[in-house]
């Protein structure tokens, strides 16, 4: 009787750690199998942590909270830092300041360290400290990417003056998630041409190419993606905000994104 009271114990003990394990080991965004880039911050930098989970190595892009950026959803210029007090009083959170990255320096970020899961921190914690010796740091201000400079109220600061060295822009690359050779094609309805140019070169930095960029008539659509490949579309519109639609429609290009004037 007592051995059958001692066995229930354990297994009903062994079931409640893994409810608990299962629990809080649940990702969200982790992918054993890909990268995962979270924006931090770091008080007076603003810093991108690139984890590559099949590579096992860490990089810390650093950019100084003083770089004067323009900022998405049409909320004019600010410094970087200034980002996530403005995201929140705006009631768009950290996606403010992924946004803005993206749009600025090309990098496909989406995810701020606030956005993540618990699973998902402790998953990268457990990841930075079995990996800390493949750890390396870059800092955007020494790649002349940014120069120094002194805004109209007297403070100094950087602003952006190039694209994002190919060496540092490498490294967010995804072919070897989703292969090598894909191709994009945007419709540029938005009404800026311009636009369309900083959404391709995100997407190239994905390691796609975009083979074209036509003009559509101005609409007053948002933002779509397309695409046979569920979990390329859905990385894709993460970091663009689109809305997405899978298809088996046959077509030349992996992805297919139509911009409207309300994006």
């Amino acid at each position: 009787m007592k051995r059958k009271r001692s066995k229930r114990i354990i297994v009903g003990t062994l079931l409640l750690f893994t409810f608990i394990a299962f629990f809080f080991l649940r990702t969200k965004y982790w992918n054993p199998r890909g990268k995962l880039a979270v924006v931090i911050d770091r008080g007076q930098d603003v810093v991108i942590s690139l984890y590559d989970s099949k590579a096992g190595n860490q990089t810390d892009i650093v950019i100084p909270g003083n770089t004067q950026v323009l900022a998405a959803y049409g909320l004019g210029t600010w410094k970087l830092e200034s980002l996530w007090k403005l995201g929140s009083d705006e009631k768009i959170g950290g996606s403010l300041i992924t946004r803005s990255i993206s749009m600025n320096f090309g990098f496909p970020v989406y995810i701020w360290w606030d956005g993540l899961a618990l699973g998902d921190k402790l998953r990268v914690n457990l990841f930075s400290l079995l990996n800390k010796k493949n750890k390396d740091t870059i800092f955007l201000s020494e790649t002349g990417s940014l120069k120094k400079t002194v805004f109209l109220d007297g403070e100094s600061g950087y602003q952006v003056t190039k694209d994002v060295q190919e060496e540092v822009s490498s490294l967010f690359s995804d072919q070897e998630e989703f292969g090598s050779f894909l191709k994009a094609k945007i419709t540029d309805s938005s009404g800026s041409y311009a636009f369309a140019n900083k959404v391709g070169r995100i997407i190239e930095t994905m390691g796609i190419k975009v083979a074209a960029i036509s003009k559509g008539p101005d609409s007053e659509g948002d933002c779509r993606i397309s695409g046979k490949n569920k979990e390329l579309i859905r990385k894709a519109a993460l970091i663009l905000g689109c809305s997405r639609h899978e298809t088996k429609d046959l077509t030349s290009f992996d992805l297919e994104i139509y911009l409207g004037s309300q994006y």
